[in-house]
């Protein structure tokens, strides 16, 4: 029998979520993974988002409420860093939500159009 590991590995990038909708209650914070590179953190980070932002758009959505609908209802990833290791600059969910809203709304608008 395989027994999960208790302690996150500190060794490892971590990506925690928070959850918009319960701000600052970290009650609501998980860790949803460890990844042994960065760029892999980030993957897993963006992915979170990306999912957050496709349920959440409606046809006809534009950016800014879509954004809205995430800054109010979303999840928040955020990567913790191996002790020692500084990342510069660090992984923005919301900026990278800010992007993704962009594209979304062109993209829902060109299809219609």
């Amino acid at each position: 029998m395989i027994e999960a590991r208790q302690e996150p590995d500190e060794s490892h990038y971590q990506v925690f979520v928070d959850d918009h909708f319960h701000y600052r209650d970290e009650s609501h914070r998980y860790l949803d993974g460890e990844f042994p590179t960065y760029d892999e953190a980030v993957e897993r980070c963006r992915a979170i988002v990306d999912s957050e932002l496709k349920g959440a758009f409606k046809s006809g959505m534009t950016a800014e409420q879509l954004f809205e609908q995430y800054s109010l209802f979303g999840s928040d990833p955020f990567i913790k860093t191996p002790s020692g290791q500084r990342v510069d600059p660090p992984f923005s969910a919301w900026n990278y939500a800010m992007e993704r809203c962009e594209i979304l709304a062109r993209v829902s608008t060109n299809r219609t159009a």
